[in-house]
């Protein structure tokens, strides 16, 4: 199944916004293609049911194409994973026991720029449930080929809480010096940032990887052009994320 990344620093704008408009390119896809079969069962959970039957479309071909859209895995990470979490303050009143206030900070999953979801809202791709997330929480994705479609799920991440079980880079390193080999699973990576250098567990298990420069919204919002910076950002990785899709699944 086809695997693509999309990568920034935090992964709390430009990357959003690409597997947003991704998984709206293949959304729409899959809409366009079962209609043309008229089988109304291939659009089961990817919108509205449409259908116009015709008797001189390849039905075999297009059902074909529509299950490599519908298992391909799309998700977006964050090339520096501090940067996905802040420290926070917990009530002591929230707390089970009363706790030495150095015990009372923790770490909160950061959320996906506010401005950045109102961006794409407004072309009506909705953004608001994706969390940022680091390599080290997808790698179980792109590890080992065969693994079952979890794009869904990448977007729904539970919050990060003190008693789960984190990945760490030092555990995972273990577990990579287990590993015989490392396959290339990982169809298409996409940098949207200049950031410095690559985590090493995308860049050895990615077929290809592009960089694209795209301007940093917050930048050039804070810099007098305001909202409509990320308005403009948002259409301009549109536009790219088109032309890449078209590429490898069209």
């Amino acid at each position: 199944m086809p695997i693509i990344i999309f990568a920034c620093k935090s992964n709390s704008c430009r990357s959003q916004m690409a597997e947003g408009w991704a998984r709206k390119w293949i959304s729409d896809q899959i809409l366009i293609l079962g209609s043309k079969t008229g089988n109304q069962a291939l659009l089961s959970d990817w919108g509205e049911k449409e259908s116009l039957s015709s008797d001189d479309i390849d039905r075999n071909r297009i059902q074909e194409k529509i299950a490599i859209l519908k298992n391909t895995i799309v998700v977006s990470v964050a090339l520096d994973s501090s940067s996905v979490f802040k420290t926070a303050t917990k009530s002591t009143e929230d707390l089970a026991s009363p706790l030495n206030d150095e015990y009372n900070a923790y770490l909160c999953r950061k959320q996906v720029k506010p401005k950045a979801v109102e961006a794409m809202k407004k072309d009506g791709v909705d953004i608001a449930s994706h969390q940022p997330k680091t390599v080290d929480e997808i790698i179980h994705v792109i590890r080992h080929d065969g693994a079952s479609s979890l794009s869904d799920s990448m977007t729904t991440l539970k919050p990060f809480v003190p008693s789960e079980t984190i990945l760490t880079p030092e555990s995972d390193q273990e577990q990579e010096t287990e590993e015989t080999s490392v396959q290339k699973t990982v169809d298409k990576l996409i940098v949207l940032c200049s950031c410095g250098e690559m985590d090493d567990k995308l860049v050895k298990r990615s077929k290809s990887i592009e960089e694209w420069q795209i301007d940093a919204p917050t930048a050039f919002c804070k810099a007098g052009e305001g909202d409509m910076a990320y308005r403009r950002v948002s259409l301009q990785i549109k536009d790219e994320v088109s032309k890449l899709m078209e590429r490898l699944l069209g």
